[in-house]
């Protein structure tokens, strides 16, 4: 009876609440809801999408999985390239102990809100885009992709257009090449076994590929190389090795160079007119924490981008290290100085402290 009771005050009350509803409430209900951006068709998100940075891209991504999976097509890239919103992105590739594979690459990505930025492993959700290799020629773009599976595949696209095509397949199936371009010509090294030819070059008007003089084993390296220099018509093979070499086209000849510098902690810029390096002043900070660390430094639309690694807690026994970047601002000054601003810094990956840098990449993307 109590239970019957209860029930039927229950009901009473919420009949009663239903009957003082007032109308406007009512109708409130009854109109349908505003249309929701994802309701628009995919084609107009797309191109809002592309007119936004892709620092923003793994936080939309989140939003639902139509931004998902519109943020990884390649409709998106289409689409940024035809309003000519590309950006230049920034790669790293390093040797990883506790991993199966012989190299990893990575992307950073920047967060401009919260102005930090994080390296996340290549391919994922937050880095699809496997890195390329790009070399241009007159019009011609042509790429070599950056992967530890070996491909002899290079592919090529006009640079108003972005369909690519394949180009001629080089002699050697090659896992994670250098590359440049020197009058003309692309000259492709490393990235494959003892037996094979060490590297190639492409004549683009010709369009065929011929193999170099093999150097010897004492200038051939074994490792991933970290990049080409070109010097006063020279090619500077700079590797992870203890020894650079030098190769000179006009005479095919090979021979031993002076192992570039790396790991100084002071950034610099090089001043054209007395053809020499100059410190780049207010960075004493930065020039402390990067100590005897410091991997990179590269030019990142406009600003430069510093990346050092620390052991992660101090001590002899420690067995991890933590890569740090920052970004810096730079600005020449009216008595010919070079000042550089740090906007952020922070640490970015976490690695076992027997790891290895091997080398950096840029890619319009």
């Amino acid at each position: 009876m109590k239970t019957s009771r209860v029930f039927k005050t229950y009901a009473v009350s919420a009949a009663m609440n239903l009957e003082v509803e007032p109308p406007c409430k009512k109708k409130k209900q009854d109109e349908p809801s505003h249309p929701s951006f994802l309701s628009l068709p995919d084609v107009i998100i797309l191109n809002c999408l592309a007119r936004v940075s892709k620092s923003y891209y793994p936080k939309l991504s989140l939003v639902s999985k139509t931004f998902r999976s519109l943020i990884l097509s390649i409709e998106l890239n289409h689409a940024r390239f035809h309003h000519k919103t590309n950006e230049i992105s920034f790669h790293v590739c390093l040797q990883l102990p506790d991993r199966p594979l012989p190299s990893y690459w990575f992307t950073l990505l920047i967060d401009l809100e919260m102005k930090k930025s994080t390296l996340a492993q290549v391919p994922s959700i937050y880095a699809p885009i496997v890195p390329r290799i790009m070399l241009t020629v007159a019009s011609q773009v042509y790429a070599l992709r950056q992967f530890y599976h070996p491909s002899p595949v290079m592919i090529v696209r006009n640079k108003e257009n972005l369909l690519w095509r394949k180009a001629p397949s080089l002699t050697v199936a090659r896992s994670n090449p250098s590359a440049c371009v020197l009058d003309g010509k692309i000259y492709v090294v490393g990235g494959c076994t003892a037996n094979d030819c060490w590297g190639e070059v492409f004549d683009t008007k010709t369009q065929t590929w011929e193999p170099l003089p093999d150097p010897g084993t004492e200038l051939r390296f074994s490792s991933v190389i970290r990049k080409l220099e070109i010097i006063q018509g020279k090619i500077y093979v700079r590797s992870n090795e203890e020894k650079d070499s030098v190769y000179d086209p006009k005479k095919r000849e090979w021979n031993v160079a002076a192992k570039a510098l790396v790991g100084d902690s002071s950034c610099m810029w090089y001043d054209r007119e007395c053809k020499e390096w100059k410190p780049v002043k207010g960075l004493s900070s930065l020039n402390k924490s990067c100590r005897r660390g410091l991997i990179e430094t590269v030019n990142l639309n406009g600003k430069l981008i510093v990346l050092w690694d620390k052991f992660a807690r101090p001590g002899p026994h420690c067995q991890n290290k933590t890569i740090c970047c920052a970004l810096v601002a730079l600005e020449k000054r009216q008595d010919g100085q070079v000042w550089g601003n740090v906007e952020w810094s922070n640490a970015v990956l976490r690695v076992p402290s027997s790891y290895l840098f091997l080398r950096s990449s840029r890619m319009l993307s």
